[in-house]
């Protein structure tokens, strides 16, 4: 399945400045690695417990109070969790899910990575991180995610 296929574009907008954009289809939500590692890691290891919701925005998971309130927003409106863990019937957040690939080693990347963790953290979500196998163990991501929401 591949998520790089060309797709064309069916309806062209205007812009209002004698322009046009033209909007298609990403074709898959998911890259190939995050498939994977939801179908054969993270669905069996879950077995029906919790929901799964995908590229979900970190402004969705935590809110910001205080005098800094729209900086700190700033710092968050734009970021997205590869996965997020809720309860089935009350949408309740349980856990935040990355995957690690390459990308990850860049100095920019870390800095991201460790201001969501703490963000996330400060908001009593955990945060459980998995580098990108080709394939997974769905007992160890089980444990690791049972250890991770039973901690204080």
């Amino acid at each position: 399945m591949s998520t790089s296929s060309k797709s064309v574009a069916i309806n062209c907008l205007p812009t209002g400045n004698n322009d046009m954009v033209c909007y298609h289809s990403r074709g898959h939500l998911l890259t190939e690695a995050e498939q994977r590692f939801y179908r054969t890691g993270l669905l069996p290891a879950l077995a029906g417990r919790y929901h799964v919701s995908f590229k979900v925005r970190l402004m969705d998971v935590i809110g910001c109070d205080g005098s800094t309130r729209s900086a700190a927003f700033r710092k968050i409106q734009a970021k997205h969790l590869d996965f997020v863990l809720t309860t089935p019937k009350t949408a309740r957040i349980i856990a935040a899910i990355e995957l690690n690939d390459a990308s990850h080693n860049h100095a920019h990347r870390k800095t991201r990575d460790a201001f969501v963790a703490d963000a996330l953290n400060s908001a009593g979500i955990p945060l459980l991180s998995f580098p990108i196998y080709s394939d997974y163990r769905p007992d160890v991501i089980r444990h690791h995610i049972l250890s991770a929401i039973k901690s204080p």
